[in-house]
Protein backbone atom coordinates (compact mmCIF):
# COMPACT_ATOMS: atom_id res chain seq x y z
CA UNK A 1 0.00 0.00 0.00
CA UNK A 2 1.09 3.60 -1.08
CA UNK A 3 1.04 5.14 2.81
CA UNK A 4 2.67 2.10 3.81
CA UNK A 5 5.66 2.44 1.46
CA UNK A 6 6.03 6.07 1.87
CA UNK A 7 5.22 6.01 5.70
CA UNK A 8 2.73 9.05 4.71
CA UNK A 9 -0.86 9.00 4.91
CA UNK A 10 -0.87 11.90 2.45
CA UNK A 11 1.10 9.36 0.25
CA UNK A 12 3.33 12.39 -0.78
CA UNK A 13 1.13 15.22 -1.91
CA UNK A 14 2.33 17.59 0.91
CA UNK A 15 5.82 18.55 1.58
CA UNK A 16 5.78 17.79 5.21
CA UNK A 17 4.69 13.37 5.48
CA UNK A 18 1.82 12.59 7.81
CA UNK A 19 3.26 9.81 9.25
CA UNK A 20 1.57 6.06 8.79
CA UNK A 21 -0.14 5.17 11.36
CA UNK A 22 -1.98 8.41 12.30
CA UNK A 23 -5.37 7.68 11.39
CA UNK A 24 -5.13 4.38 13.73
CA UNK A 25 -4.34 6.89 16.37
CA UNK A 26 -7.36 9.02 15.58
CA UNK A 27 -9.22 6.24 15.64
CA UNK A 28 -8.51 4.84 19.02
CA UNK A 29 -8.69 8.71 20.43
CA UNK A 30 -11.99 9.13 19.49
CA UNK A 31 -13.12 6.03 20.32
CA UNK A 32 -14.06 7.68 23.53
CA UNK A 33 -16.33 10.81 22.04
CA UNK A 34 -20.24 9.76 22.86
CA UNK A 35 -21.43 12.25 19.56
CA UNK A 36 -20.60 12.84 16.16
CA UNK A 37 -20.02 16.22 17.30
CA UNK A 38 -17.25 15.42 19.87
CA UNK A 39 -15.50 13.18 17.24
CA UNK A 40 -15.66 15.65 14.46
CA UNK A 41 -14.19 18.66 16.71
CA UNK A 42 -11.54 16.46 18.16
CA UNK A 43 -10.08 15.24 14.51
CA UNK A 44 -9.80 18.94 13.61
CA UNK A 45 -7.97 19.47 16.81
CA UNK A 46 -6.00 16.60 16.33
CA UNK A 47 -4.62 17.37 12.64
CA UNK A 48 -3.93 20.88 14.20
CA UNK A 49 -1.44 19.68 16.46
CA UNK A 50 0.12 17.56 14.63
CA UNK A 51 0.72 19.00 10.88
CA UNK A 52 1.06 22.41 9.05
CA UNK A 53 0.05 20.63 6.12
CA UNK A 54 -3.82 20.71 6.46
CA UNK A 55 -6.15 22.78 7.48
CA UNK A 56 -9.72 21.18 8.27
CA UNK A 57 -12.32 23.34 10.74
CA UNK A 58 -15.72 22.85 11.82
CA UNK A 59 -17.91 25.75 11.57
CA UNK A 60 -22.02 25.75 12.48
CA UNK A 61 -23.99 28.69 11.49
CA UNK A 62 -27.64 27.05 12.68
CA UNK A 63 -29.02 24.05 10.74
CA UNK A 64 -25.74 24.06 8.76
CA UNK A 65 -22.96 22.39 9.53
CA UNK A 66 -19.21 22.86 7.12
CA UNK A 67 -16.13 20.67 7.31
CA UNK A 68 -13.49 22.30 5.64
CA UNK A 69 -10.39 21.07 4.10
CA UNK A 70 -7.91 23.63 2.78
CA UNK A 71 -3.88 22.32 2.21
CA UNK A 72 -1.41 24.81 2.69
CA UNK A 73 0.37 24.11 -0.47
CA UNK A 74 -2.49 22.69 -2.89
CA UNK A 75 0.03 22.73 -5.90
CA UNK A 76 1.15 19.50 -4.30
CA UNK A 77 -1.82 18.17 -4.94
CA UNK A 78 -1.58 17.18 -8.39
CA UNK A 79 -5.00 15.99 -10.03
CA UNK A 80 -6.40 16.84 -6.15
CA UNK A 81 -6.11 13.15 -5.50
CA UNK A 82 -5.46 14.01 -1.94
CA UNK A 83 -7.85 16.55 -1.25
CA UNK A 84 -10.84 14.36 -2.73
CA UNK A 85 -9.28 11.66 -0.17
CA UNK A 86 -9.57 13.55 2.81
CA UNK A 87 -13.17 14.51 1.76
CA UNK A 88 -14.55 10.66 1.69
CA UNK A 89 -12.72 9.72 4.33
CA UNK A 90 -14.29 12.44 6.65
CA UNK A 91 -17.40 11.47 5.08
CA UNK A 92 -17.88 7.91 5.09
CA UNK A 93 -15.82 7.47 7.92
CA UNK A 94 -18.47 9.18 10.38
CA UNK A 95 -21.22 7.67 8.44
CA UNK A 96 -20.03 4.48 9.32
CA UNK A 97 -20.13 5.56 12.98
CA UNK A 98 -23.15 6.86 13.52
CA UNK A 99 -24.66 3.76 11.45
CA UNK A 100 -26.55 6.38 8.85
CA UNK A 101 -24.86 7.99 5.52
CA UNK A 102 -24.90 11.46 6.42
CA UNK A 103 -26.81 13.59 3.22
CA UNK A 104 -24.78 16.18 2.13
CA UNK A 105 -26.33 19.61 1.49
CA UNK A 106 -24.08 20.70 -1.06
CA UNK A 107 -20.09 19.85 -1.55
CA UNK A 108 -17.54 22.40 -2.59
CA UNK A 109 -14.05 22.65 -3.63
CA UNK A 110 -11.82 25.30 -4.59
CA UNK A 111 -10.39 23.56 -8.03
CA UNK A 112 -12.46 23.62 -11.38
CA UNK A 113 -14.62 21.26 -12.60
CA UNK A 114 -11.98 18.02 -13.39
CA UNK A 115 -12.85 15.91 -16.22
CA UNK A 116 -13.93 12.96 -13.54
CA UNK A 117 -17.16 14.92 -12.44
CA UNK A 118 -19.46 12.90 -12.77
CA UNK A 119 -17.31 10.03 -10.63
CA UNK A 120 -17.35 13.25 -8.03
CA UNK A 121 -21.40 12.87 -7.48
CA UNK A 122 -21.41 9.08 -6.91
CA UNK A 123 -18.60 10.01 -4.25
CA UNK A 124 -20.43 12.86 -2.78
CA UNK A 125 -24.24 12.68 -3.49
CA UNK A 126 -25.80 16.18 -3.59
CA UNK A 127 -25.25 19.84 -5.19
CA UNK A 128 -21.46 19.98 -6.07
CA UNK A 129 -19.93 23.18 -6.56
CA UNK A 130 -16.18 24.32 -8.02
CA UNK A 131 -14.01 27.46 -7.55
CA UNK A 132 -15.10 28.09 -3.85
CA UNK A 133 -12.72 29.67 -1.50
CA UNK A 134 -12.60 26.25 0.83
CA UNK A 135 -13.07 22.56 -0.04
CA UNK A 136 -15.88 21.83 2.33
CA UNK A 137 -18.79 19.89 3.00
CA UNK A 138 -21.87 20.77 4.45
CA UNK A 139 -24.79 18.68 6.08
CA UNK A 140 -27.16 18.99 8.42
CA UNK A 141 -26.50 20.56 12.18
CA UNK A 142 -28.74 17.28 13.66
CA UNK A 143 -25.93 15.38 12.57
CA UNK A 144 -23.60 16.52 15.34
CA UNK A 145 -25.80 15.47 18.14
CA UNK A 146 -26.09 11.80 16.56
CA UNK A 147 -24.26 8.80 18.95
CA UNK A 148 -21.53 6.73 18.00
CA UNK A 149 -22.58 3.60 18.03
CA UNK A 150 -20.08 1.28 16.88
CA UNK A 151 -18.17 -1.07 19.35
CA UNK A 152 -14.22 -0.83 20.61
CA UNK A 153 -14.13 -4.30 18.98
CA UNK A 154 -15.87 -3.03 14.86
CA UNK A 155 -13.27 -0.06 15.43
CA UNK A 156 -10.56 -2.12 15.44
CA UNK A 157 -11.63 -4.36 12.64
CA UNK A 158 -12.25 -1.10 10.53
CA UNK A 159 -8.56 0.67 11.57
CA UNK A 160 -7.59 -3.14 10.44
CA UNK A 161 -8.84 -2.73 6.87
CA UNK A 162 -8.51 1.21 6.44
CA UNK A 163 -8.94 2.77 3.64
CA UNK A 164 -10.35 -0.22 1.93
CA UNK A 165 -13.11 -0.17 3.60
CA UNK A 166 -14.06 3.29 3.70
CA UNK A 167 -14.41 3.29 -0.20
CA UNK A 168 -16.98 0.21 0.43
CA UNK A 169 -18.96 2.45 3.00
CA UNK A 170 -22.15 4.05 0.77
CA UNK A 171 -22.26 7.67 0.54
CA UNK A 172 -26.44 7.55 -0.37
CA UNK A 173 -28.86 8.20 2.22
CA UNK A 174 -31.87 5.93 2.32
CA UNK A 175 -33.50 6.41 5.27
CA UNK A 176 -37.50 7.11 4.97
CA UNK A 177 -37.09 10.78 5.66
CA UNK A 178 -34.76 10.84 1.97
CA UNK A 179 -36.83 8.43 0.44
CA UNK A 180 -39.50 11.33 1.04
CA UNK A 181 -37.65 14.26 -0.24
CA UNK A 182 -36.55 12.18 -3.32
CA UNK A 183 -40.57 11.39 -4.10
CA UNK A 184 -41.66 14.98 -3.05
CA UNK A 185 -38.75 16.44 -5.67
CA UNK A 186 -39.91 14.13 -8.52
CA UNK A 187 -43.64 15.13 -8.11
CA UNK A 188 -42.88 18.94 -7.92
CA UNK A 189 -41.55 21.05 -11.02
CA UNK A 190 -42.13 24.66 -11.25
CA UNK A 191 -43.85 24.62 -8.09
CA UNK A 192 -43.02 22.67 -4.56
CA UNK A 193 -45.61 19.94 -4.37
CA UNK A 194 -46.64 18.19 -0.70
CA UNK A 195 -49.22 15.84 -0.68
CA UNK A 196 -51.15 14.81 2.16
CA UNK A 197 -49.70 12.23 4.06
CA UNK A 198 -52.39 9.49 3.70
CA UNK A 199 -51.85 10.20 0.04
CA UNK A 200 -47.74 10.03 0.28
CA UNK A 201 -47.68 7.08 2.66
CA UNK A 202 -49.80 5.19 -0.54
CA UNK A 203 -47.51 6.43 -3.20
CA UNK A 204 -44.54 4.87 -1.06
CA UNK A 205 -46.65 1.44 -0.69
CA UNK A 206 -47.36 1.81 2.92
CA UNK A 207 -50.11 2.59 5.89
CA UNK A 208 -50.05 5.78 7.43
CA UNK A 209 -50.19 4.73 10.38
CA UNK A 210 -46.20 2.99 9.25
CA UNK A 211 -45.47 6.42 7.87
CA UNK A 212 -45.99 8.06 11.11
CA UNK A 213 -43.99 5.08 13.04
CA UNK A 214 -41.23 4.99 11.17
CA UNK A 215 -40.78 8.68 11.16
CA UNK A 216 -41.21 8.44 14.33
CA UNK A 217 -38.36 6.17 15.06
CA UNK A 218 -36.15 8.17 12.79
CA UNK A 219 -36.55 11.16 15.00
CA UNK A 220 -38.34 13.37 12.77
CA UNK A 221 -41.71 14.07 10.84
CA UNK A 222 -43.58 15.21 7.55
CA UNK A 223 -43.70 18.55 9.04
CA UNK A 224 -39.92 18.85 9.66
CA UNK A 225 -39.30 17.02 5.75
CA UNK A 226 -41.35 19.38 4.57
CA UNK A 227 -39.87 22.50 6.14
CA UNK A 228 -36.29 20.99 5.58
CA UNK A 229 -36.91 21.05 1.69
CA UNK A 230 -38.46 24.61 1.51
CA UNK A 231 -35.55 25.27 3.30
CA UNK A 232 -33.13 23.79 1.23
CA UNK A 233 -34.57 25.02 -2.46
CA UNK A 234 -35.67 28.34 -1.27
CA UNK A 235 -31.76 28.80 -0.18
CA UNK A 236 -30.69 27.16 -3.59
CA UNK A 237 -33.41 29.24 -5.77
CA UNK A 238 -32.06 32.68 -3.59
CA UNK A 239 -28.27 32.04 -3.78
CA UNK A 240 -27.50 29.60 -6.63
CA UNK A 241 -30.02 30.90 -9.45
CA UNK A 242 -30.95 34.55 -7.96
CA UNK A 243 -34.72 34.61 -7.99
CA UNK A 244 -36.30 37.58 -5.99
CA UNK A 245 -37.94 36.72 -2.91
CA UNK A 246 -41.32 37.06 -4.56
CA UNK A 247 -40.27 34.20 -7.07
CA UNK A 248 -38.96 31.92 -4.34
CA UNK A 249 -41.81 32.45 -1.98
CA UNK A 250 -44.36 31.17 -5.04
CA UNK A 251 -42.21 28.41 -5.67
CA UNK A 252 -42.10 26.79 -2.27
CA UNK A 253 -45.65 27.38 -1.38
CA UNK A 254 -45.98 30.34 0.70
CA UNK A 255 -48.77 32.62 -0.51
CA UNK A 256 -47.30 35.84 0.30
CA UNK A 257 -43.08 37.03 0.60
CA UNK A 258 -43.88 38.03 4.24
CA UNK A 259 -44.99 34.84 5.32
CA UNK A 260 -41.56 33.20 3.46
CA UNK A 261 -39.58 35.85 4.72
CA UNK A 262 -40.49 35.20 8.56
CA UNK A 263 -40.04 31.88 7.76
CA UNK A 264 -37.19 31.67 6.36
CA UNK A 265 -35.63 34.04 9.49
CA UNK A 266 -36.98 31.39 11.99
CA UNK A 267 -34.88 28.78 9.98
CA UNK A 268 -31.50 30.35 9.22
CA UNK A 269 -31.49 33.65 11.50
CA UNK A 270 -31.15 35.77 8.60
CA UNK A 271 -33.64 37.76 6.25
CA UNK A 272 -33.44 36.39 2.79
CA UNK A 273 -31.75 39.68 1.45
CA UNK A 274 -29.19 39.54 4.36
CA UNK A 275 -28.23 35.44 4.20
CA UNK A 276 -27.51 36.62 0.35
CA UNK A 277 -25.53 39.04 0.54
CA UNK A 278 -23.66 36.74 3.49
CA UNK A 279 -22.95 34.36 1.17
CA UNK A 280 -21.88 36.76 -1.95
CA UNK A 281 -18.98 37.57 -0.15
CA UNK A 282 -18.36 34.15 1.37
Amino acid sequence: MVQQELDDEFMGFTSQPCKYGIFATIGDLVSHCKTLGELLEKVVHFYGLITDALQMELRVEGHTTELSFNLTEPELDQGHFLTEYLMVIWHRFPSWYIAEAIRLRETHFIHPMPQHHDELRVMFPGNLSFNQARNSLFFDTKYLEKPLVRSGRELELFIANHPTDIMTIPGEDNSLEAQIERTILHLSNDQLLFPKAGDLATEMGMSSLTLYRRLQQEGTSYQKIKDNIRREVAIDKLVKEGLSVDEVSAVIGFAEPRSFTRAFKHWTGLSPRNYCNYHKVQ
